[in-house]
């Protein structure tokens, strides 16, 4: 990845995650990985990470990162877009898996990502986790 801009390795994640490939999508990530989400807090490290994005893709496998605005600035990328799939695998929650609904999602997101030497060292996302759960039918909105 090296050469690549900051805006070409986070969205050379995201084309990976999408295609389902989550190891394609961890190349793109730094060893030291810094990652924060309203749901997990913050976490250390590619391990996390992969437990993180395999657990979605179980959870919904035909789930893609719809990116409608992207700004780069000194190597940080934010990016603006919506989260979809359809839950037809069990999620995993804190109390167990969660069964499938069946239900649609399209959730809004932000993401922060900085890009250092040609990999993301840290990414930030944030959303509404009441979006998240009312859109599975997990909760009453």
């Amino acid at each position: 990845m090296t050469g690549d801009s900051a805006r070409d390795v986070v969205t050379g994640f995201y084309a990976a995650f999408d295609r389902g490939d989550v190891e394609a999508a961890l190349a793109s990530c730094s060893e030291e990985l810094e990652v924060t989400d309203p749901g997990m807090g913050t976490v250390q490290g590619l391990d996390p990470f992969r437990e993180y994005l395999t657990t979605f893709k179980r959870a919904m496998p035909d789930a893609r990162v719809v990116v409608e605005h992207v700004v780069e600035v000194d190597g940080t990328v934010v990016a603006e877009g919506r989260f979809v799939g359809t839950h037809t695998g069990p999620l995993a929650g804190p109390d167990g898996d969660v069964e499938p609904t069946g239900a649609s999602l399209d959730l809004r997101f932000a993401d922060v990502a900085r890009v250092h030497d040609g990999k993301i060292a840290s990414y930030h996302t944030y959303y509404d986790q009441v979006a998240l759960l009312t859109q599975l039918g997990l909760m009453d909105g």
